[in-house]
């Protein structure tokens, strides 16, 4: 089964496709027995301790819901209730580090990581025992921010609750809390604003941000984060919040992938691929092009990838257009690994998995 999220927001799609790919016919176009908000962003799905993990990145929930298979359909799934969800303030302002997420994962301690476009940070956030839902806890969760203070006021450093990656630029829209400024060098996020003067966000308490951290993934003991402004994948010791490095993109990442001791960044036009048998060293990540987005009208972009290991199959979302005036198709390929541990793997037998023509496809998430 493939599950696929679209942009969403009013007019796009609010719930989730399932495809059978044995034989690539769409068995349902709202596999969430439960549909999210008519307005509902939905990006990054995750199915982990039997359940499946939906992030809604939507102004009206910008939470993550839960769901489990149902006993209806093999192709279904039904509400348990949202996993986790922001704080707010009276006027709707985000008071705790949830804000417009966009991905999510699990480390091997019972803790989840959320990427957070509209706070630009990282959350991390405590899994209860039964997996059905998640707590912020108060204030930095990385001891290695927690433990740089020169670059602080004299009052101290102010995060965001659930905080561990910080942002360049802590004070933004819509959210409630003016945190604390953190230097590049300590390896907080770049920021991009709808409409600076200056480029140093100046003017952002009237304007949006228009591009933040994206998508994120596990190797071993390292988070590794994507910096769509910077163009790079960052690295975090898990242990302790510890910056390690970065690694350069040629364009701005947006998607990652792990899959077969390799990370896939999809960037642009481009779907690059590096080995991670070097980490946690950063400058072991030496990135290569593996695939091109195929043309059409406008050029694709790539999206999310996702893995059938039984197959060495990928399915690539590229994506046309933005928002909900876009379009996109899912590709299928045969993936044929390198000679070497550092050598890169092969993508052959390239067939049109889907079209999708009423919304952009953002992620896509494999299940056996």
């Amino acid at each position: 089964m493939l599950l696929v999220t679209f942009h969403g927001g009013s007019g796009g799609i609010a719930n989730v496709f399932a495809y059978d790919t044995s034989s690539g016919v769409l068995e349902t176009q709202t596999a969430l027995e439960q549909a999210p908000p008519s307005d509902a962003e939905l990006r990054g799905m995750i199915y982990a301790n039997s359940y499946l993990y939906v992030v809604n990145g939507g102004k009206s929930g910008s939470n993550i819901l839960c769901y489990k298979p149902s006993g209806a359909s093999s192709y279904t799934f039904a509400s348990v209730g949202e996993f986790l969800g922001p704080s707010l303030s009276k006027k709707g302002h985000f008071k705790n580090s949830i804000g417009h997420p966009y991905a999510m994962v699990f480390d091997s301690a019972g803790n989840c990581y959320v990427s957070n476009q509209d706070t630009n940070v990282v959350a991390q956030a405590k899994v209860a025992s039964n997996f059905e839902t998640a707590e912020i806890k108060t204030g930095c969760q990385s001891s290695y921010l927690n433990g740089i203070t020169n670059f602080c006021p004299t009052t101290g450093c102010v995060y965001l609750d659930g905080t561990f990656v910080a942002s360049q630029i802590g004070s933004l829209p819509d959210v409630d809390v003016a945190a604390t400024d953190v230097p590049a060098q300590y390896g907080s996020l770049a920021v991009a604003f709808s409409s600076d003067t200056d480029g140093a966000g100046a003017s952002q308490g009237k304007t949006k941000v228009q591009n933040s951290v994206r998508d994120l993934a596990i190797a071993g003991d390292v988070l590794l984060v994507c910096d769509e402004p910077a163009s790079v994948i960052r690295l975090y010791s898990l242990t302790d919040g510890t910056y390690l490095g970065d690694c350069a993109v040629p364009s701005s990442p947006t998607h990652l992938a792990i899959f077969s001791n390799g990370l896939y960044v999809s960037a642009g036009k481009q779907l690059y691929w590096t080995s991670l048998s070097g980490l946690p060293n950063p400058s072991s990540l030496t990135l290569s092009s593996v695939l091109t987005a195929p043309q059409a009208i406008n050029p694709y972009s790539v999206g999310g990838v996702a893995f059938d290991a039984s197959s060495n199959t990928a399915y690539v979302v590229f994506q046309q257009g933005k928002g909900t005036t876009g379009s996109g198709a899912i590709y299928s390929y045969s993936v044929t690994p390198g000679s070497t541990t550092t050598s890169p793997p092969a993508f052959s037998d390239a067939h049109i998995f889907a079209t999708i023509c009423t919304d952009t496809p953002e992620f896509a998430c494999f299940l056996p």
